[in-house]
């Protein structure tokens, strides 16, 4: 993949991407890498297996941090840490039939953490 698509907006950048164990998240940081990006990635381990994450090799590619975005203080040090030029947010509890089972983590996660990620990201410059 040539590095040029996108004008090279992603080629040198710093990027961070919530949920990047997950099957989107992987493959978005599957691309961003093969587009020049420094990627750090934030999320819970993969919860499947096979994982795509652990079939790509993404933990020795990027910067691996295990972490849940409803943890907003270690969020905001990540993040701090990242610098990063561009923010993917994918991180989230997806599936409907496990909402209907665990709904208040499901409401925690993909509200609460998605406010957590907008918060931390107000305190970079």
């Amino acid at each position: 993949m040539s590095r040029q698509l996108f004008n090279g907006a992603y080629a040198g950048k710093k990027v961070f991407v919530t949920g990047h164990t997950g099957f989107k998240g992987s493959w978005l940081c599957e691309w961003l890498l093969a587009l020049g990006a420094e990627v750090t990635g934030y999320s819970l381990p993969p919860n499947t297996k096979p994982a795509l994450f652990n079939q790509l090799g993404l933990k020795s590619r990027l910067r691996h941090i295990i972490g849940d975005i409803r943890d907003l203080p270690k969020l905001r040090r990540a993040l701090q840490n990242a610098k990063p030029d561009f923010v993917f947010h994918l991180a989230a509890q997806p599936l409907v039939r496990e909402s209907y089972v665990t709904p208040v983590e499901t409401f925690e996660t993909n509200l609460i953490g998605t406010i957590h990620v907008l918060e931390a990201l107000r305190s970079l410059k």
